[in-house]
C-alpha cells in the first residue's frame, strides 16, 4: 500500500522557486537528474513502467487558479482557467500528482481540444505540438501532509512546474513526485 489519502481540505500554496535558486546540497544530484529533465515525463513513465501507464483524473473544472499560478501564467486576478488534477500511475500505483492550469484565453482555436482530455495525458499532447516552448522550471519541496486539494502525503516531496507555450498561449503543468515514483536511468 502507499501512503496516499484522498480527502477534501483547503490546501496551502507550495513555495515554488526558480530552479536556478537551488544549488549544491539543496538539490541532491540524483534528484536533480530527473527533476530538471526537459524531456516528456509521460514518455519516461511509459518506458519505465513497460507500458503499464495510465492517467487517473481526480478533477477537471473551471475555476480561479492559485495566486502563484495566475502570476506564472500572466493571468488577471479574476481570470478563470481550466484546472485539471490527475495521478500518473505506473503498474496501478500513483507515481506523480499533476496539476495543470489552462487559461480560458489559451483554449481557443486549435487548442480548444485540450478542454476534453478525459484520461489522455496532457504531456503527450504538449510534446507532440511543434509550436511548444517551455519556460524554465520552478521547484518546490512540499510539506508533509500538504500536497493539494484531495491528496495528502506523509512526507516532504519534490515537485516541479513550468509554463508551456503553445502558439504563444500559456499552459502551466506542475508535477509532484510521489513516494512510489521510481526514477529512470
Amino acid at each position: 500500500m502507499y501512503p496516499l489519502q484522498f480527502r477534501r481540505y483547503h490546501s496551502s500554496e507550495a513555495n515554488w522557486r526558480p530552479a536556478n535558486q537551488f544549488a549544491g546540497a539543496a538539490l541532491p544530484h540524483p534528484v536533480a537528474r530527473w527533476l530538471l529533465d526537459t524531456g516528456s515525463l509521460t514518455a519516461h513513465l511509459r518506458r519505465k513502467s513497460g507500458g503499464h501507464f495510465r492517467v487517473r483524473v481526480l478533477s477537471q473544472q473551471w475555476g480561479l487558479p492559485r495566486l502563484s499560478e495566475r502570476r506564472l501564467l500572466d493571468m488577471g486576478d479574476r481570470e478563470w482557467g481550466l484546472i485539471r488534477e490527475v495521478l500518473l500511475c505506473c503498474h496501478g500505483e500513483p507515481w506523480v500528482f499533476a496539476r495543470s492550469v489552462m487559461p480560458a484565453s489559451s483554449l481557443t482555436g486549435h487548442l480548444r481540444r485540450l478542454r476534453r482530455l478525459d484520461s489522455r495525458p496532457l504531456g503527450h499532447l504538449l510534446f507532440t505540438d511543434r509550436s511548444m516552448r517551455r519556460v524554465p522550471y520552478e521547484i518546490c519541496r512540499t510539506a508533509p501532509g500538504r500536497l493539494s486539494e484531495g491528496v495528502e502525503v506523509d512526507e516532504p516531496l519534490w515537485g516541479r512546474r513550468s509554463c508551456f507555450l503553445l502558439r504563444e498561449r500559456p499552459i502551466m503543468v506542475s508535477e509532484i513526485f510521489l513516494p512510489a515514483f521510481q526514477a529512470w536511468d
